[in-house]
C-alpha cells in the first residue's frame, strides 16, 4: 500500500514522499530497508511517533486531518495564520530520522519497566517508594534539534499558560 503524503488529508500516513526519504537517506550516507514496503512501514511508524510523543505549536489546521500536521500559529507580529498549508522540512526530516532508527531496531513504543530499588526518594512530604521509583522514557537526541521550534516545550522547558 503506498504511503499517503496529501497535505490535512484524512487518509495521511507520512509527512514526506518515499522518494525523498530514499534522497535524504542518500544524503546522509545510509543504507536503507531493501524493499519499498519495509521503508513505508518505518515511516508509517515515524510518523505515528512524531505525533504521538511531541505536542506541536498552533493547531491542526483541519478538522478531520489524520496527522498533526499542517498547522495554524499565530504571526507575532499581525496574529494572522503562518503554516497554512505547508509541512516544514524538518518536521519530514524527523519522520526520516526517526524511521531510519526504527529500521535499526528502535523501539519508541516499548513498554517502560520501573526500576527495582529498596531505597525510598523522600522530598518534603512526599515519600516514592523505592520500587515505583519510574526510569523515565527514552530521549532520541537526533530528533530534538530538528524539532525546536515547532514543539511545546521541550528538554528544560515547560509549557507556559497565561492565567
Amino acid at each position: 500500500m503506498a504511503l499517503d503524503t496529501t497535505i490535512g488529508s484524512a487518509d495521511a500516513d507520512s509527512y514526506g514522499t518515499l522518494a525523498a526519504y530514499v534522497a535524504y537517506a542518500a544524503s546522509k550516507g545510509w543504507t536503507l530497508a531493501a524493499t519499498e514496503a519495509a521503508n513505508e512501514i518505518n515511516l508509517r511508524e515515524a510518523a505515528d511517533y512524531l505525533d504521538r510523543k511531541y505536542s506541536f505549536i498552533g493547531i491542526q489546521q483541519y478538522q478531520y486531518q489524520a496527522l498533526a500536521w499542517p498547522r495554524l500559529t499565530r504571526d507575532c507580529v499581525d496574529g494572522w495564520p503562518i503554516n497554512a498549508d505547508t509541512i516544514p522540512k524538518n518536521i519530514a526530516n524527523a519522520q526520516f530520522q526517526m524511521a531510519y532508527l526504527l529500521q535499526g531496531g528502535l523501539d519508541p513504543f516499548a513498554t517502560i519497566e520501573t526500576s527495582s530499588t529498596s531505597e525510598s526518594i523522600k522530598v518534603g512530604p512526599i515519600t516514592i517508594a523505592g520500587d515505583t521509583i519510574p526510569t523515565g522514557t527514552p530521549r532520541v537526541v537526533a530528533l530534538e534539534g530538528l524539532l525546536r521550534g515547532y514543539i511545546i516545550g521541550g528538554v528544560g522547558q515547560t509549557k507556559m499558560v497565561r492565567g
